[in-house]
């Protein structure tokens, strides 16, 4: 295989995948000077297993949601509702990540029932996002972001810095910190204000709708004019596997 290439002609282009790279191998010869150069890797793009295996395992996603992906989402479990536009806007993310970046958009999911699935859907979607992506994704609550701030140690430090340059955050149960001291809130403030000033994509979770936050207006505002929301119906889904997997193990130990 040749063409035309700059001032060069490409003479062979060979794949190389391994387990750690994915792309071409580009030879090619300088006509006027009469010899041929090493070979030019070229990367496909491609997300490699290992590298989503890495930023998922250090996103920080609590464990049982942590390999979840959008096969794990069972919008069955929602049957009594109307779904389609939660599945619709889920998608859309997923597919139209690229916009979302653009803008510095992320979700807003909201149900007033722990246990809807809210954070379990946020994991599934950063890691479909992850699969075609390669970006850095975090994971954590507001409660333990503050107590991260409180640590003021190099590590906590480092972890901050980590959350607030995030490609996509997943930013768990606002609006549930009791304490409405000034230090969190400036901290909270910073955090927010960061990532809608740099345009990083974030997902909220969270009991409490927006406009009801009790926290500075300015915060609120940022995550209002940011953040698609995504209501969910007040069916506590947790609840609902608990009880299944209670009378798979009930059938099971009366057959022994």
């Amino acid at each position: 295989m040749s063409s035309s290439w700059g001032l060069a002609t490409v003479t062979k282009v060979e794949e190389l995948k391994t387990e750690t790279v994915s792309g071409l191998l580009v030879y090619h010869r300088y006509e006027d000077v009469g010899y041929s150069t090493q070979a030019v890797f070229l990367d496909d793009g491609t997300i490699l297993d290992s590298r989503f295996d890495e930023r998922r395992s250090r996103s920080g996603m609590p464990l049982e949601y942590v390999y979840c992906t959008g096969k794990s989402i069972d919008w069955s479990k929602y049957d009594s509702e109307n779904i389609i536009p939660q599945k619709n806007i889920v998608n859309a993310f997923v597919v139209n990540f690229e916009m979302f970046q653009r803008e510095g958009r992320g979700l807003y999911f909201y149900s007033d029932t722990k246990g809807s699935g809210k954070t379990m859907i946020a994991c599934a979607v950063a890691n479909e996002v992850l699969k075609t992506h390669d970006i850095s994704v975090k994971f954590i609550s507001v409660a333990d972001y503050i107590e991260l701030v409180k640590a003021r140690d190099d590590t906590s430090r480092e972890i901050i810095q980590a959350i607030l340059e995030a490609g996509l955050l997943i930013l768990d149960d606002i609006g549930t910190q009791v304490e409405n001291k000034e230090w969190i809130t400036t901290a909270l403030f910073r955090l927010i204000d960061r990532r809608y000033t740099n345009h990083y994509p974030t997902i909220f979770t969270s009991n409490v709708w927006i406009e009801d936050l009790k926290t500075d207006s300015r915060i609120a505002d940022r995550i209002y004019a940011v953040s698609v929301p995504v209501i969910m119906p007040e069916i506590n889904v947790r609840r609902q596997l608990a009880d299944k997997h209670t009378k798979e193990f009930i059938r099971t130990i009366m057959q022994e």
